[in-house]
């Protein structure tokens, strides 16, 4: 049986899907199929959104891609965010110097939104695309709100209850503090992580279906294996990387915009990951500069010679 639902909410699950396949496109079949809803009712929004050039329909292959007039608002979207024109230049920089995908995400009201990203699609990172959407709740929001203050977080936490974060608050705690002291953000490449990104994509964090909920509590319980801390990045170890992070701040000292590299490698070593860390922060530092902003955090930087003198001193305690 077709699932109703209002016809700007169909609208936009047929444009989010074809973000997800920019290039290959979607048949009309696939289409009804996998937004559960009739063929016909499929054509009729395919249809009206081709007339008005947000879609383009390939005669030969019969698939739908996104369309011209989506450029535009995209555009005017970018502008929006005034953070974003430094942040271009920065993105590009690290693709050349690093060999590596980059992005750009911000948190638009309820939603962390991937803006743009630069590099080739490669097996595992090609699902990351400019537009796709994933919810600010525990604990994918982590990643935006470990960069506020102690009470914000707490607040955080209090806003979402459907998701709940209590047997994992320890290593919260730890990723945290070691957000504020490297400046960057390190994700564990498992198949918890890899799965996450297809599971959260376009979910409402207060509108969660039960069997994404399910997914959900997975992640939480094995938060711990989701995010490098301090106490794991030793100089005698490799890593397991999705990806590196670095916040840009506004003004106020909030987090702005969210510059990742999209690493999707395994036997990393911790000179090329803390290269790799060091680089990301180190643009999203420019970027905070030229756009007036401020990091809170500044000041509790350490080195990696540093990190590697307290893993020492914390092992001879």
């Amino acid at each position: 049986m077709e699932r109703r639902s209002p016809p700007t909410e169909r609208v936009t699950r047929v444009l989010e899907l074809l973000a997800t396949q920019p290039r290959d496109g979607v048949t009309l079949t696939e289409l009804a199929r996998r937004l559960d809803m009739s063929k016909a009712t499929a054509l009729g929004i395919a249809g009206e959104l081709t007339r008005a050039g947000y879609l383009v329909r390939n005669e030969e292959a019969k698939t739908y891609t996104l369309g011209p007039a989506l450029l535009g608002l995209g555009r005017a979207a970018s502008d929006a965010f005034t953070s974003l024109a430094f942040a271009r230049p920065e993105m590009h920089r690290l693709n050349r110097e690093l060999g590596v995908p980059t992005s750009v995400s911000a948190l638009v009201d309820d939603k962390i939104v991937l803006l743009e990203r630069t590099g080739p699609q490669r097996e595992l990172d090609r699902m990351i695309q400019a537009g796709q959407r994933y919810p600010y709740t525990p604990p994918s929001g982590l990643v935006f709100a470990a960069w506020l203050r102690d009470e914000e977080i707490e607040q955080w936490l209090a806003d979402y209850p459907e998701v709940s974060m209590d047997a994992s608050l320890g290593h919260i705690r730890a990723v945290v503090d070691t957000s504020r002291r490297l400046g960057y953000w390190v994700e564990r490449m498992s198949d918890v992580s890899v799965g996450a990104l297809t599971v959260l994509a376009g979910l409402d964090g207060h509108d969660i279906p039960p069997s994404a909920a399910d997914a959900i509590a997975n992640m939480v319980s094995n938060l711990a294996d989701r995010y490098y801390v301090a106490r794991d990045l030793r100089p005698n170890r490799k890593f397991d990387v999705t990806f590196v992070t670095a916040p840009t701040f506004d003004r106020g000292g909030r987090p702005d915009l969210l510059l990742g590299l999209l690493a999707f490698r395994r036997g990393i070593t911790y000179d090329e990951l803390a290269h790799q860390g060091e680089a990301v922060r180190d643009a999203a530092a420019r970027i905070t500069e030229r756009a007036g902003g401020r990091d809170p955090w500044a000041g509790r930087r350490i080195g990696r010679s540093q990190v590697g003198r307290r893993l020492e001193s914390s092992r001879r305690g």
